[in-house]
């Protein structure tokens, strides 16, 4: 059996080299989640509806991963381990299908910007997106410790620095 080196893209999933980020892709999502997203969403009024799948993909990831990195003490590392870390991938999968279903049922919470623009209010920006910014389920991944670090996702304390030699390469 081949070693497979790590990040790798597969149906499933592609690497993005440029945002150091896992994106699911149209194929893994219809295949694993029933959903063909380019019959799916809604493209009405959209610019470039081709492209549009591939921009909730993209949106989707950019989600989770600043979630995973807003408390961090060490996001530079969480970034390094989620590429790297083979038992991870399928965490990061697990998660990007749950955001997914999530967007697909609530969209974008973490948007809105509260302003009824057609009554002249706004909105505490708290109590309109709340906890709601990502799916339950990503949060439960979050909190799993990670087998052989002993450690969570969501971890809050000090974590190992990543070596010049080896931050963002290959990765």
């Amino acid at each position: 059996m081949e070693e497979k080196t790590y990040p790798y893209d597969d149906e499933l999933m592609t690497y993005d080299y440029i945002n150091h980020r896992y994106v699911l892709t149209k194929k893994g999502v219809e295949s694993q989640l029933g959903i063909k997203l380019d019959t799916t969403l809604n493209t009405e009024g959209d610019a470039n509806p081709s492209t549009l799948a591939d921009r909730i993909l993209a949106k989707v990831s950019q989600t989770v991963y600043s979630w995973l990195y807003r408390d961090s003490m060490n996001s530079s590392y969480i970034e390094f381990i989620l590429a790297v870390y083979p038992p991870l991938r399928e965490w990061v999968r697990e998660m990007l299908q749950s955001q997914l279903l999530y967007v697909l049922t609530n969209n974008f919470i973490g948007d809105y910007s509260g302003v009824n623009l057609a009554r002249g209010q706004a909105m505490d920006i708290a109590a309109l997106r709340g906890r709601a910014r990502v799916a339950p389920e990503v949060e439960d991944i979050g909190e799993r410790i990670i087998p052989g670090l002993g450690y969570c996702l969501k971890y809050l304390g000090a974590l190992p620095c990543v070596p010049c030699k080896v931050y963002h390469r290959g990765y």
